[in-house]
């Protein structure tokens, strides 16, 4: 295992840029740092996450990470297949 998992050959297999890599990653850290947020409070008050339609798109998409940190996360989800980029928001993302 390299020491960055996944490595950054695996990931530009599955996005074709640097950049677009990094904008997507960053993109999904926010939401799953957004997830988790709700989670806390889920949490603390004994409850169950309860997510409506519109936000069920920020929960997790892997059952088991090997990174403690949100953007490592979104990385895994990258390289799963789990996260894509929307083909209609490339070129309003490098605008």
């Amino acid at each position: 295992m390299s020491l960055i998992y996944p490595s950054v050959d695996e990931l530009l297999e599955k996005i074709d840029s640097r950049y677009r890599l990094v904008s997507l990653a960053a993109k999904r850290a926010h939401k799953l740092d957004d997830f988790y947020k709700i989670k806390a409070v889920a949490d603390a008050r004994g409850r169950e996450v309860q997510l409506t339609e519109d936000k069920k798109e920020i929960a997790p998409t892997l059952e088991v990470f090997k990174s403690h940190k949100s953007v490592g996360k979104a990385l895994e989800e990258i390289n799963a297949g789990n996260v894509i980029i929307d083909p209609s928001q490339i070129d309003k993302d490098e605008k």
